[in-house]
């Protein structure tokens, strides 16, 4: 295309103030193709004068945003170029030198996609949770392409593209005093940016969370949690500067509305909170309908839990931090969803509140002692830092404090005989950690998307199966929709869930999951020990335990255990295993049976003896605070330690290796 140098009005605040002070500067604005442009860039007619850079360097999301935004002709800031005369000392004839003053990245970014350094990006092929969700119908022609791949049509507008440049005229100095003019401005944060943008979400966020003087601004009381005289949140305006002092507010409602309303049209349960999503979230709901119902039910929780009782405590009490504020909001979310009766409503608050200030002991205790306490280390640690807004360390928090609260709220179902809900659907997900539990399962690694959980009833609904936790597990679609081979699998459900549900009613689940031992009226058999009903040995020889530390990646040899009592033996291995492998380990074993429970801080309740209401005996292991209970017989001492290494996880996540640790008893 070829240059026009036709003379356009400039009516920018910079150029008028020049005018005023009868400056020497003289400025025209053209017009250039942006394959003129790039081309003079890089060929270096198009010089840049690294006095006037400041030496960032764009990341790769800015240079594919400004592509994506110049693909979809978008208008983008100026280019100022400075024109310096000077005299040949030759020819003696007066030569032009092009210096880019300001645009310099835009540029560089222009010219490395068009020698295909890079792709635009495709949400459908990101990570999950790094991109809001959208179909592939919303999706531009030019997605996930590098300028090698676009099509001729895509190619010819983009290069045809023409923009803006501002051509100077002047002393040195006179450009350096444009330059500081130009970078003078006040920085925006991230989200002011966002505020800036048009589109219905824009104003969604800004009518509910506030903005000081905007005409939209209508902040919910929900927001009153966040108190305004923080010194964080104060608004400045003197004139020479602006601060807006809910921004941050702003910043987290957008990522809360993010997840509510993909939860309400993608059934997905977290995704990340990063500016990328934010942007991404923001651009894809420029058209946001005013009966949406994502955005009605965003606007319900926020009324909802400021009319919960307690509300008052909350806003009186410690300074709620925006992740708190993120986690009461989705789980009064589900609990809503859930279509339970009201009862709830009257607990949560006062849950939340026990929860944060259980938190906050386990915080100080382990500045007090280094010991992370459950309470710190999967909720209280993973609040700041990096990687605390990813989805994976959100579900985290969440699910702990969902197995935490769960018991303290009266949950009762207004229908007894339905589909587990939202609630119960995210609980089972994360208790079942994402998997798939019928064995033969052949999906890659068993795993289930949130989306696409099917919670199958152990007990059928037409047998009189109850829909509650200790009657469903985690299945993906195929495998549920064999009926006969769930059925199957009925007593291989029923053994995982009376693992997990160690300390259950008198009848766990209304009766329907039975206790296949042998009962003498406790639920328990008669033989608890390594002694058989007449007192004598269920088997001779000792209980041998034998470690490849090798195969688990820990340097040192392998190791025999075998002490003269099982229970002794059994004591040293969880020494080690807790000594080696830190506090996963022992989350995993106050979750998972060692014998016949796992270990527990509160064993006169956990190793309870119901029918003669006393404890089974235990014993401590030793530099914890934690109790094993040995109660059972040898033979079953070796399967139940085989079942356990079979479930048990390393620190990375791994199943340990088979026959890594080998469980036997040795003849005498």
């Amino acid at each position: 295309m070829a240059k026009t140098d036709k003379k356009i009005e400039v009516g920018t605040s910079i150029h008028e103030e020049l005018k005023e002070k009868q400056s020497a500067m003289k400025s025209e604005l053209k017009t250039r193709s942006l394959k003129n442009l790039a081309d003079a860039y890089s060929s270096k007619e198009l010089r840049v004068n690294e006095e006037y850079q400041r030496g960032t360097i764009w990341s790769l999301p800015q240079k594919q945003g400004l592509i994506d935004s110049l693909l979809r002709d978008y208008q983008i800031p100026l280019f100022y170029v400075h024109l310096e005369s000077r005299t040949n000392e030759y020819t003696l004839g007066i030569e032009q030198t092009a210096w880019i003053v300001d645009g310099q990245q835009r540029l560089a970014a222009i010219v490395a996609y068009r020698k295909n350094e890079f792709s635009l990006p495709d949400p459908l092929k990101a990570a999950p949770g790094t991109f809001a969700q959208v179909g592939s119908v919303n999706l531009p022609s030019w997605t996930g392409k590098k300028f090698e791949e676009l099509s001729s049509d895509d190619k010819e507008r983009l290069l045809g593209r023409e923009l803006l440049v501002v051509e100077m005229t002047a002393e040195q100095n006179e450009v350096r005093g444009l330059f500081i003019r130009l970078q003078a401005g006040t920085p925006l944060t991230a989200q002011q940016k966002r505020d800036a943008w048009p589109g219905e979400f824009t104003n969604f966020v800004i009518r509910h969370a506030g903005k000081p003087g905007h005409k939209l601004s209508n902040p919910r009381r929900f927001f009153s949690l966040f108190p305004a005289h923080h010194p964080r949140r104060l608004t400045v305006d003197d004139g020479d500067h602006y601060v807006d002092g809910l921004a941050e507010v702003r910043k987290f409602f957008a990522g809360l509305a993010m997840t509510i309303m993909l939860r309400e049209r993608l059934e997905v349960d977290f995704v990340d909170l990063k500016g990328k999503t934010l942007n991404d979230f923001y651009m894809d709901n420029l058209d946001l309908e005013e009966g949406d119902p994502g955005a009605l039910r965003v606007v319900h929780v926020l009324d909802l839990v400021s009319q919960l009782p307690g509300f008052e405590t909350l806003r009186e009490g410690p300074r709620m931090s925006f992740q708190w504020a993120f986690h009461l909001a989705l789980l009064v979310d589900s609990l809503d969803e859930g279509h339970y009766a009201a009862v709830w409503r009257e607990d949560v608050i006062s849950a939340f509140i026990a929860f944060r200030q259980a938190v906050a002991n386990a915080q100080l205790h382990y500045r007090g002692t280094h010991e992370s306490l459950p309470h710190h280390e999967r909720f209280g640690r993973l609040l700041s830092g990096s990687g605390s807004d990813t989805a994976d360390v959100i579900r985290i928090r969440h699910a702990f404090m969902l197995s935490e609260l769960y018991s303290k709220i009266r949950i009762t179902a207004l229908d007894a005989n339905r589909r587990f809900d939202a609630l119960e659907r995210e609980v089972i997900w994360n208790r079942d950690r994402g998997l798939c539990q019928n064995p033969a399962c052949q999906r890659p690694g068993r795993r289930v998307p949130f989306r696409e959980a099917t919670i199958h009833h152990v007990v059928e609904h037409i047998a009189g199966g109850p829909t509650m936790l200790q009657n469903g597990v985690l299945i993906c679609p195929e495998c549920h929709a064999n009926r006969n081979e769930m059925q199957g699998l009925t007593s291989h459900f029923q053994e995982y869930l009376r693992r997990i549900y160690t300390n259950p009613m008198q009848q766990p689940l209304g009766g329907v999951v039975t206790d296949a031992r042998s009962s003498t009226g406790d639920g328990q058999s008669n033989a608890e020990s390594d002694t058989d009903e007449n007192g004598s040995r269920t088997a001779t020889g000792k209980l041998k335990i034998v470690i490849d530390w090798g195969a688990l990646d820990v340097e040192h040899e392998t190791q025999t255990i075998k002490e003269d009592k099982d229970s002794d033996s059994i004591i040293k291995l969880l020494v080690e295993l807790i000594g080696r492998f830190g506090d996963p380990m022992k989350q995993q074993l106050t979750e998972l049976p060692v014998i016949r429970y796992p270990l527990s801080k509160d064993p006169a309740t956990t190793f309870l003896n119901r029918a003669r209401v006393t404890p089974y005996s235990s014993i401590r292991v030793p530099g914890t605070d934690l109790y094993f209970c040995p109660q059972s017989q040898r033979t079953e001492k070796v399967e139940r330690l085989k079942k356990l290494f079979s479930q048990l996880t390393l620190p990375d996540g791994s199943d340990f290796p088979p026959d890594s640790v080998e469980v036997s008893i040795d003849a005498p």
